[in-house]
């Protein structure tokens, strides 16, 4: 986990955030929560599922605000900052490519 985290310059300022392509330690962190709160969708009888699934709700809340912040300051949309937005349960996605590609 620690080889995809990329130390931001200071000194840019924050819209050095949304034009640079490296990762910060809390977009990986993110990243990392996104997905085990999504396989806590995968078993049953548990009340796992409710707290997922406001943590994810709340993923979803800080998505929107990055966007919504992009558009606000005008960024274009070459910039890697476009990108840097945490989609719940990818890995389903991910899995299933190589799974069905396998079939």
């Amino acid at each position: 986990m620690l080889e995809q985290v990329a130390d931001i310059a200071e000194g840019d300022g924050p819209a050095n955030e949304f034009n640079s392509a490296a990762k910060s330690i809390d977009e990986v962190m993110f990243e990392v929560k996104s997905r085990i709160f999504s396989e806590a969708f995968e078993n049953q009888f548990h009340f796992g599922v409710f707290y997922a699934y406001l943590k994810l709700k709340e993923q979803e809340i800080r998505n929107i605000i990055w966007l919504a912040e992009l558009v606000s300051i005008n960024v274009p949309k070459d910039r890697p900052g476009w990108q840097k937005y945490v989609v719940p349960f990818k890995y389903h996605k991910d899995d299933l490519g190589g799974a069905v590609a396998g079939n």
